[in-house]
């Protein structure tokens, strides 16, 4: 099913794209706000499955929860800077994927803290 919803926007924006470039852009991001409208049940599950095993791993969510989020950060930015890219706008793009990796790095502090704290330990 989503392969089919991308492939019909994907045709149908290439037919726009020479008499009506908006048109054909609107068409690209109505096709990607329906596979993302498509996937939010199975990402929805895939949270629930993950929380269930955080929670037999007991102590170590404060080590995944970053991870996860940060994976997130870099799925959202994708698309959002592959639709920059699509309107035409590769600087915009770029800047997003900068404040990306930056929102991934903040997000990933607790983590590297752990990490250090671990590091200090087994110096002493």
């Amino acid at each position: 099913m989503w392969v089919g919803t991308a492939l019909v926007a994907a045709v149908l924006a290439l037919v726009l794209k020479k008499d009506s470039p908006a048109l054909a852009f609107l068409v690209g991001v109505s096709g990607v706000l329906c596979l993302l409208w498509g996937m939010l049940e199975p990402v929805g599950q895939l949270v629930a499955s993950i929380r269930q095993v955080l929670t037999v791993l007991d102590g170590t969510q404060t080590i995944y929860i970053p991870v996860m989020k940060a994976v997130g950060i870099a799925l959202v930015v994708r698309v959002a800077g592959a639709i920059c890219q699509d309107a035409g706008q590769a600087a915009l793009a770029a800047h997003l994927e900068i404040a990306g990796t930056a929102a991934a790095i903040i997000v990933c502090l607790p983590l590297l803290e752990q990490v250090f704290t671990v590091v200090s330990r087994m110096i002493v």
